[in-house]
């Protein structure tokens, strides 16, 4: 067996690379297609440009037919201290040592990286939360479980009567702010805030047990983020929270659809600064974006969501927004 970097510009490679990932995330989905799209990988592993990027894994007989798969994200300017990893195994060749070798050989690879931990999220389907093969497997290897997040969907679309209800319901509890949006790129007397939001959103909310640092933003930064969004066949709908009295944004949140796989549309970041929660910006800024979703006319069905299980006020969103839990997924964590 050979464990090869996968070179993602070489179609071959790249889709045998891609189909293990896929079957194992149909397995875990219960044989639903609506996961990740090729574009959304390739796009960050075909350029080494920028603060991070993938780097591409196989394990098997060769590069295009692996048994197993797996991703180091490389940051180059902040978090140098550990590498996150996905890993996924054939689900026609589990329980054969393939997931072991491949966990090895990334560790190696981290490690020639100069990092000294590695961080592995897994995914859970719903019928598998909290009793996937990972919560044995992780452990029996040396990892420590480091955090728990719980995904929510929410049924799409959805009644415009039900979100007027919760606009109305929160929007008096926020009348020393705005809420203001745009699809795509971020306006550019915005950019320079939108970039510091970003910046310390990892600071921000909640972690247990990895050490997120504050990152290193500028607007060049955000554009750069906005292209590559772009590349993955993805449009992105982002709402913003203006404090009236000083004019600063004070949050943001991004959803986002893939123009060729729109059935689920993804939420990313949310964040409120602490100054500044209590008042439903989080809920009014998603609010906005599902305006936007129903605007956009794409022809979603749900809308899936991850929350730490430590950040309870934006579970409490999430739920009175429609979410449902649907899943979750696990970071693993082992010092090398």
């Amino acid at each position: 067996m050979e464990f090869a970097r996968v070179a993602a510009e070489v179609n071959e490679e790249f889709d045998a690379w891609f189909g293990v990932l896929q079957r194992s995330e149909r397995e875990r989905e219960g044989g639903d297609g609506n996961g990740w799209h090729p574009d959304e990988w390739r796009a960050r592993a075909v350029t080494t440009a920028g603060p991070t990027h993938h780097r591409l894994y196989s394990y098997g007989p060769g590069p295009c037919n692996p048994v197993a798969v797996a991703a180091l994200e490389v940051t180059t300017s902040e978090n140098l201290a550990w590498a996150r990893g996905d890993l996924f195994v054939d689900p026609a060749q589990r329980r054969q040592g393939h997931g072991t070798q491949i966990l090895a050989h990334v560790e190696n690879a981290a490690r020639r990286l100069q990092r000294s931990a590695l961080v592995i999220f897994v995914m859970e389907g719903a019928h598998e939360v909290g009793l996937a093969p990972n919560r044995s497997f992780a452990p029996a290897r040396g990892y420590q479980h480091a955090e728990e997040n719980v995904r929510r969907d929410i049924a799409w679309p959805q009644s415009a009567a039900f979100r007027q209800a919760l606009l109305d319901e929160w929007s008096p509890l926020a009348t020393d702010y705005d809420i203001v949006s745009w699809v795509g790129r971020t306006p550019s007397e915005l950019l320079i805030e939108r970039a510091h939001l970003s910046a310390i959103m990892p600071s921000e909310t909640p972690h247990l047990g990895i050490d997120y640092e504050v990152e290193v933003w500028d607007g060049g930064r955000v554009r750069f983020h906005e292209a590559t969004t772009h590349e993955m066949g993805r449009d992105l709908l982002v709402s913003a929270a203006r404090h009236r009295e000083s004019g600063a944004l004070v949050g943001y949140s991004e959803l986002t659809v893939s123009r060729e796989q729109p059935e689920t549309a993804y939420q990313w970041d949310t964040l409120v600064t602490t100054a500044h929660r209590g008042h439903r910006l989080g809920g009014l800024m998603k609010l906005r974006n599902l305006e936007n979703l129903a605007l956009g006319g794409y022809a979603t069905t749900k809308v899936s969501t991850f929350n730490a299980v430590l950040n309870q006020p934006m579970i409490n969103v999430n739920e009175a927004l429609g979410g449902r839990t649907s899943g979750s997924m696990v970071a693993w964590r082992r010092e090398l």
